[in-house]
């Protein structure tokens, strides 16, 4: 028996050239009447730059600052997601439960992939750009990483 694919994480950096991969994520669900977790991951600061902040900025203005980023994030995302739900509305009609939004704090690449583990997924479907010349010949670090130590099947989608 083939595989059925019930949930699918995408794993989105926000870029504005995120289309291919969500209109692909979002054929995907209506195919398999798959649920879809649309999630970022906010890389924490490294020790330096932690360090620096921390000597210049109050704590209370770290936390305001931090919960205006997640409050932009969300936005963000509920705005893509609300633009292609509108623009396919009449495809996705049939779709078995609304996508869902998802923020999480951590290293992109083990983010993705807890996530993935926790809601179960099938499937991680995730961006990868080019730079340059050289870099086209590699994919990105995070994708590269999670392709090579997930246990769940992975669909890079090539932002160009």
């Amino acid at each position: 028996m083939l595989p059925k694919i019930n949930t699918i994480v995408y794993a989105c950096d926000l870029d504005g050239k995120t289309q291919a991969a969500m209109e692909l994520v979002l054929s995907l669900a209506k195919t398999h009447g798959a649920k879809v977790i649309l999630m970022h991951a906010i890389e924490p600061l490294n020790a330096q730059a932690s360090n620096m902040i921390n000597n210049y900025i109050t704590e209370e203005v770290r936390n305001a600052m931090r919960k205006d980023a997640i409050t932009d994030i969300n936005t963000r995302m509920d705005k893509l997601l609300a633009e292609f739900m509108e623009k396919y509305s009449e495809e996705l009609s049939s779709l078995e439960t609304a996508p869902e939004t998802l923020i999480v704090n951590g290293a992109p690449a083990d983010s993705i992939q807890r996530i993935a583990k926790e809601k179960n997924a099938d499937l991680i479907v995730m961006n990868s750009r080019t730079h340059g010349r050289l870099s086209q010949m590699i994919i990105g670090s995070t994708a590269n990483k999670v392709i090579h130590t997930s246990s769940i099947p992975v669909l890079v989608v090539p932002i160009k």
